[in-house]
C-alpha cells in the first residue's frame, strides 16, 4: 500500500505542478464561458444582409401591413427593417430567378391566392437565410395571413387573439404535488454533468494511456518494475491521475459556483425590473383622472413580458428543486466509479502496445459503450423517464454517464443503489481483468498484440 502511495503522490505532483495545469485550471472555465459567449456574438454579427422582396398579387400585405400603418402615421408592427434585413413589396407575380439573379434581391417570397388558405410559399434566395431570418420572415407572413382569415370571417382582431390562448401546461407529480416539475430542464442541468463526466473519462483515461506507453518505450519501466508490482504500478497511475482530475474539477466547482451566483443575481435583478416596467405601463394615469389608452401593441408586448418573467421565475424555481446534494454526491460516486473503472482498461490498452498508432483496434470497444452513453443521455431530455435510460442506467459502461440525468429529474433509491452496486463490482472485475493483461503487457516488446494475445495473458497464470 505505501509503494502504491508513493506512485500516487508521484503521479499527482508530476502533473500538478505543470504551468499547463495552473493555466486551465485557473482559466479554464473563463476560457469557456468566453468561447460560448464569443460564438454567440460572432455568430449575431456573422448575419448576411438580405434584401427581401414579398410578391404578393392579391395585395392584403402591402394593403394592410405597409401602407395602412403609413397613412396613419404609425409604425408598422410587422415586416420592420432592420441592418440585416430589407424588405420590399409588389403587388403582382414576380419571376423570382430573375430578380435574384439581377442582384436585386437575395430574397423572393412568392405569395399566392392559395397561399392565405394553406399557408405555402415559395421562397427562392442567392445565399441560404439564417434559421433566424427565415422564421422572422415566416412569422411575419403567418401573422399577415391570420389577419386576413379573421377579417374575411368578419372577426375582430383583438376578440381573434382572446379567442386564441395557446396551452400550457403547469406539470404535476403525482407522488410530489408541491414540486415544481420542469423535467427537462432538469434533465438538461443532468445532461449537462454527464457531459463533464464523458469529457473526463476519455480526457484523463487517454492520459493514463499515454503514460504508460511512454514509461514502456523509454524503458522506465523495467527500473520501476524491480521495485513494485506491475498491478501496484497501474493502480497508483490511475489514482494518482484521477486525482488531478478530481483537483481540477473542484477548483472549477467554485469558480462556475461564483460566476452562476452573479449571473442569476443579475437574472433576478433583470426579472424585477421588467415587472416593474410592466406594472407602470398597466398603471392608469393618476394626474390627470383618465386611464391612459393603450395600443394593442404596447398590451401585447406587456402580456409577453409577463409571461417571459413568470417562465423564467419557474425556470429558477425548477433549478432549486432539484436535489442538489444527492446530485453532488451522485456525481462524485459515478464520476470516480466510471473513471476507474475506464482508466484501468485504457491502462491494459497502454501496456498492451509499443506506440499510440497501435492502439486504434483497442480503443474502439472502449469508447463505444461511452458515444452511446452520451446519446442515451441525450435522448432523455426529451423523453426523461422513458425504459431506455432505465436499462442503460444498470449497464456499468454507460451508467456513469445516464445516472447523472436520472438523478437530476428524480430516481428511486432502489435503482440508483442496484446502479452503483453493478457498478462497483464492474470496476473490481474490469481492474483485475486490466491487471492481468497489464503485468504481462508491460514488459512485451516488439509484437503487435492481438485480441487473441490478450486473452493469452488473461488466462497466464504465472
Amino acid at each position: 500500500m505505501d509503494k502504491i502511495w508513493l506512485i500516487i503522490q508521484r503521479e499527482y505532483l508530476t502533473r500538478v505542478k505543470k504551468k499547463s495545469f495552473l493555466v486551465m485550471t485557473i482559466l479554464g472555465p473563463l476560457l469557456f464561458g468566453g468561447l460560448i459567449l464569443g460564438a454567440v456574438f460572432l455568430s449575431s454579427k456573422d448575419e448576411i444582409y438580405q434584401r427581401v422582396l414579398i410578391s404578393d398579387p392579391q395585395g392584403w400585405i402591402i394593403e394592410k401591413e405597409v401602407l395602412e400603418p403609413q397613412l396613419a402615421g404609425i409604425e408598422r408592427n410587422l415586416f420592420k427593417n432592420s441592418d440585416h434585413l430589407n424588405y420590399d413589396f409588389r403587388k403582382a407575380n414576380v419571376d423570382a430567378l430573375n430578380e435574384i439573379k439581377s442582384g436585386a434581391y437575395t430574397i423572393v417570397v412568392e405569395v399566392t391566392g392559395d397561399s392565405y388558405g394553406d399557408g405555402k410559399c415559395v421562397m427562392t434566395y442567392a445565399k441560404v437565410p439564417s434559421l433566424k431570418m427565415q422564421q422572422s420572415i415566416q412569422e411575419n407572413i403567418e401573422s399577415s395571413f391570420e389577419k386576413y382569415r379573421v377579417d374575411k370571417y368578419g372577426l375582430k382582431w383583438t376578440d381573434y387573439q382572446a379567442i386564441k390562448q395557446q396551452v400550457d401546461f403547469t406539470m404535476r407529480n403525482a407522488e410530489k404535488p408541491e414540486e415544481n416539475t420542469m423535467v427537462n430542464l432538469k434533465a438538461g442541468i443532468g445532461f449537462s454533468f454527464a457531459i463533464f463526466i464523458y469529457l473526463f473519462i476519455l480526457l484523463y483515461g487517454v492520459q493514463v494511456m499515454r503514460g504508460v506507453i511512454e514509461e514502456k518505450t523509454n524503458r522506465i519501466i523495467e527500473v520501476i518494475i524491480s521495485s513494485v508490482k506491475p498491478f501496484q504500478l497501474m493502480m497508483g497511475k490511475v489514482i494518482g491521475i484521477g486525482m488531478v482530475g478530481l483537483t481540477q474539477f473542484v477548483i472549477w466547482v467554485l469558480l462556475t459556483s461564483v460566476i452562476s451566483a452573479v449571473g442569476i443575481g443579475s437574472y433576478r435583478e433583470k426579472l424585477t425590473n421588467d415587472m416593474m416596467a410592466n406594472a407602470l405601463v398597466m398603471q392608469p394615469d393618476k394626474g390627470s383622472g383618465v386611464n391612459t389608452v393603450i395600443s394593442q401593441e404596447a398590451l401585447e408586448k406587456s402580456l409577453k413580458l409577463q409571461a417571459e418573467n413568470e417562465k423564467g421565475n419557474e425556470a429558477l424555481e425548477a433549478i432549486s428543486s432539484i436535489p442538489w446534494v444527492d446530485v453532488i454526491l451522485s456525481f462524485l460516486f459515478f464520476f470516480i466509479g466510471g473513471y476507474l473503472l475506464y482508466a484501468s482498461l485504457f491502462a491494459a490498452v497502454g501496456a498492451a502496445v509499443d506506440s499510440e498508432t497501435d492502439t486504434q483496434q483497442f480503443m474502439m470497444p472502449i469508447t463505444l459503450p461511452l458515444i452511446f452513453g452520451y446519446l442515451v443521455s441525450f435522448m432523455m431530455i426529451e423523453n426523461p423517464e422513458g425504459n431506455l435510460g432505465t436499462i442503460f442506467a444498470l449497464i456499468p459502461l454507460t451508467s456513469p454517464i445516464v445516472m447523472m440525468v436520472k438523478t437530476a429529474i428524480g430516481v428511486s433509491i432502489g435503482l440508483k443503489l442496484l446502479s452503483m452496486g453493478i457498478l462497483t463490482l464492474a470496476f473490481i472485475f474490469f481492474t483485475w481483468l486490466a491487471g492481468r493483461i497489464y503485468r504481462v503487457g508491460i514488459l512485451m516488446y516488439g509484437k503487435k498484440a492481438t485480441y487473441k494475445e490478450l486473452w493469452k495473458w488473461i488466462r497466464y497464470s504465472g
